[in-house]
């Protein structure tokens, strides 16, 4: 049998391309069945926190060993931009296993299944960042997707968070739906001969006259899935809840991690897939841009809930990203999106780390929770200020050069008045993040005695605000890293 021969061995030239994410499946099928359930029944629940650390450590090394080549008949690619945003999508899961320990410990709710989810979940993402066809770019998008539904609604005693996850889900299905039928149009219009984005880009260049309406209904829909999975506006009112309703653990990986690799494929689709029809995308996209940098910022003015603060936050943030998905150049808007996020990354890990301590003394929920914490702790209180001026792009902090060099490139792509409201928008976000600082710093403190940091807290607070602080002072090293953002 010839064609199975040549197709066995394509597949075993190909492994080496999806060994990390191989080694993922694998250890997360293993928690479940045998060792959660059964050979390891007896080992304390609280351990799995540091078997799955050290599995996305090893995961880690996998990912920056892979050999950088194309697969699977072109469904998957491992290039600059696939290994940059692997990267990051397991560092965020790593600290979201640091940071769960804590609070699942204190609401005695450790579970085996809650580190296979994230384990399944960042596979998803590193199968995300690296798909090149419209088929394989889909199943990862799904496989990271349904495991956040579950981990979002995680806490089944808390309506809160099964109300989350369950508008969540039904939301995300929605949006599924979309996409798919995006997909399936733009599809039709490149004659039905291909997924594959670098020929699909050829196919819709040579589209008959009479497809471009059904590509630009496909390339919008698209559009609207994407802008769903990366909350910008107007795709936006599943992320409030959720990031309320969800574990503060969870919080923070939704923050960072699917983020990440959901703009590394978003840079990859449009520019690739789709640049092509540049002209079809670029105004919606810039509309969600400016939308996202306005609503993001105005309605984070109002919230009393911290949760609902960062959700709004990062639904500006995620405003100004997308200013790289329009660069017209793709590899410096991936190289600019990485580096924003990289930063975006370490403070987010930085001001959850934070809120997680407030919470284990029932604390944290509001920013009045905050009041007075620089006479509590006033360590912490210096590394939150930290954190919410670098969020604020203060010079010199890192947060600052992240923005300065998308806004940078942005300017140079001609999109001057995206950069200018972007800029605006950043000052009213200077509001609400020295609100926080003013309400530890100029507030009383409510009374009681403060309790230890924690060892794992502590070297995540430590670690992100030492590298905010200095992250300017590596310039060349972060820009030597940024240029290995390559796509090809």
């Amino acid at each position: 049998m010839p064609f199975a021969e040549t197709l066995w061995g394509n597949l075993v030239s190909d492994l080496p391309l999806l060994v990390p994410v191989l080694f993922l499946w694998v250890v997360g099928t293993l928690m479940l069945w045998p060792l959660g359930s059964w050979l390891l029944k007896a080992m304390p629940k609280r351990q799995w926190s540091g078997i799955t650390f050290v599995v996305l450590l090893i995961t880690l090394v996998l990912v920056i060993k892979t050999p950088m080549a194309s697969g699977f008949s072109g469904m998957f690619k491992v290039d600059g931009l696939t290994q940059g945003f692997q990267i990051l999508s397991v560092v965020a899961a790593a600290i979201t296993v640091i940071l769960s320990q804590p609070q699942l410990n204190a609401l005695q709710e450790q579970s085996v299944e809650y580190y296979a989810l994230i384990l399944f979940s960042t596979s998803g993402m590193m199968l995300l960042v690296g798909a090149t066809d419209l088929v394989s770019l889909y199943m990862a998008l799904e496989l990271m997707a349904l495991c956040i539904y579950i981990l979002v609604g995680y806490l089944r005693e808390q309506d809160r968070g099964i109300e989350a996850g369950v508008k969540y889900f039904l939301l995300g299905a929605f949006s599924s739906g979309l996409l798919v039928y995006g997909m399936s149009l733009i599809f039709a219009a490149a004659g039905g001969t291909t997924t594959n984005l670098a020929a699909l880009n050829q196919a819709l260049a040579l589209a008959p006259h009479n497809s471009e309406l059904m590509v630009f209904t496909g390339v919008l829909l698209v559009l609207a899935g994407f802008g769903f999975k990366v909350a910008a506006v107007p795709f936006h009112m599943w992320s409030p809840d959720a990031y309320e309703g969800a574990p503060t653990p969870i919080t923070a990986f939704m923050s960072m991690a699917p983020k990440a690799a959901a703009l590394g494929a978003f840079v990859r689709l449009f520019g690739t897939g789709f640049s092509g029809v540049h002209g079809d995308w670029a105004a919606p996209l810039s509309f969600m841009a400016g939308a996202s940098m306005i609503v993001g910022n105005i309605a984070a003015l109002r919230q009393q809930s911290m949760k609902r603060l960062l959700a709004y936050s990062s639904i500006a943030h995620v405003g100004y990203m997308l200013l790289g998905v329009l660069s017209h150049d793709s590899q410096a808007g991936a190289q600019a999106i990485w580096l924003y996020m990289l930063t975006y990354l370490l403070m987010q890990s930085g001001v959850f780390a934070v809120i997680i301590y407030l919470q284990g003394k029932g604390e944290g929920e509001r920013i009045e929770d905050f009041r007075g914490l620089s006479k509590r702790r006033p360590v912490l209180a210096f590394a939150m200020l930290v954190f919410m001026l670098s969020l604020g792009g203060i010079p010199p902090l890192v947060g600052f050069f992240s923005k300065f060099y998308l806004f940078k490139l942005a300017i140079e792509q001609g999109f001057v008045t995206l950069t200018v409201l972007a800029l605006l928008t950043s000052a009213i976000s200077a509001y609400y993040y020295l609100n926080v600082v003013a309400t530890m710093y100029f507030k009383e403190a409510p009374e009681g005695e403060s309790q230890p940091l924690g060892s794992g807290l502590g070297i995540v607070v430590f670690a992100t605000c030492l590298l905010v602080l200095v992250g300017t002072c590596l310039g060349p090293w972060l820009m030597d890293w940024t240029a290995r953002i390559v796509l090809v």
